[in-house]
């Protein structure tokens, strides 16, 4: 094997320096038709919004989210646009895990009400099962 060049591509100095975090991702739930919504967003608003979702996963708060009290409490938007359209993904985080509500685009400055429902509907749901494992889990110390 030859060597083409002196320059180690395989090794970054710096990076290599830095101290290496194996802290696990934050799993991501996306129920529903969230995850064929958000594969039909343009290419651009869909890496933004990955992006933005692995953002959350290590435990850092995008930039562009704002919270969307009328769906309720804990529940956040993330914010990316195109030249046509506004594109939202609605997300809760609860027991340790990033529950992305409801992926939608939309034409005005408000949030429709359906997609108010649609993301407060699947909210309902998180936190029925949440409370379903809490019970149990209260059931299997009692067993004990």
């Amino acid at each position: 094997m030859t060597k083409h060049t002196d320059n180690v591509y395989t090794s970054n100095k710096k990076s290599d320096d830095l101290p290496k975090d194996d802290k696990p991702l934050v799993p991501i739930a996306i129920p529903g038709d969230s995850r064929r919504a958000l594969r039909e967003f343009p290419a651009g608003v869909r890496q933004d919004l990955g992006y933005a979702l692995y953002q959350l996963q290590l435990g850092q708060n995008p930039p562009d989210r704002k919270p969307v009290r009328t769906v309720g409490a804990g529940v956040y938007e993330l914010r990316e646009q195109d030249a046509e359209k506004w594109y939202r993904v609605l997300y809760v985080r609860k027991g340790g895990t990033i529950h992305v509500l409801h992926c939608f685009e939309k034409r005005t400055n408000a949030i429709e009400q359906k997609d108010i429902e649609t993301a407060r509907t699947r909210l309902k749901r998180v936190l029925e099962a949440k409370r379903e494992e809490k019970r149990i889990a209260k059931q299997a110390l009692r067993r004990r």
